[in-house]
């Protein structure tokens, strides 16, 4: 998705956001930029956002998957900071113990930033499924396809060719369906409400053919003369 968005919008078009330190502060900072056309990354709805007059549009996954791949991703300890979260975590039941392990995509559409604060507050399911409605556009992982299309669409894109990167790796370990469905007990409700008002806009895009960006005028006439040197 982000070498997709890096694709449609120009450097100085595009803002990513992957770092949550003086989160508020960044993206006001890039909602009042008049050059940027796209802020995108890893970061909950928060009311800076809400409340402002930018399209917005996110990518849910049905949560069990999510967990499952969450949990694999983190397993692998590829930096410091999954090396700190995952100690005395071996298992998927121990995965349960660890707070950004839960509901995760209710934090986000809720809109927190300190999960622990999240679990305290008894509205968190109710505040997330109200913010469906700030949502101008959602996507499904499980249709990816459709939803590039749909998003290409809305904002004509040029480019809506879908790759597939980060793929494979450490199968999960088996655990029983409870252990997950713990994880995602608001989750698996958030996912089925965002399915029941979203996921009908995106069969009209099933199939559809990607758009394909044109390369540089320059370009193709050295690929032209190329094809046609080969021929004598």
């Amino acid at each position: 998705m982000r070498l997709l968005l890096e694709s449609n919008y120009k450097e100085g078009e595009r803002r990513s956001i992957y770092s949550h330190k003086d989160l508020d502060q960044q993206l006001k900072s890039a909602l009042q930029d008049p050059d940027i056309k796209c802020i995108y990354g890893h970061f909950p709805l928060r009311p800076v956002i809400a409340e402002s007059n930018a399209t917005v549009v996110t990518l849910f996954r049905e949560p069990i998957a999510r967990s499952m791949s969450h949990y694999n991703h983190y397993s692998k300890r590829i930096n410091e900071k999954h090396k700190e979260l995952m100690k005395g975590i071996e298992s998927p039941e121990d995965f349960t113990r660890l707070v950004q392990s839960n509901n995760r995509q209710t934090a986000f559409m809720s809109g927190y930033l300190n999960q622990k604060q999240f679990f305290e507050n008894k509205e968190v399911l109710h505040k997330a499924m109200a913010n469906l409605e700030r949502l101008d556009a959602v996507g499904f992982t499980e249709h990816y396809p459709a939803s590039i299309a749909y998003f290409g669409e809305l904002f004509d894109w040029k480019n809506t060719v879908v790759e597939y990167h980060n793929s494979g790796g450490k199968k999960t370990e088996i655990a029983e369906k409870a252990v997950w469905e713990s994880m995602n007990q608001f989750d698996l409700h958030l996912y089925q409400a965002a399915v029941d008002q979203f996921s009908e806009k995106l069969k009209a895009y099933e199939g559809r053919a990607p758009r394909v960006p044109k390369s540089p005028f320059l370009k193709r006439i050295m690929v032209y003369l190329r094809a046609l040197s080969s021929k004598f």
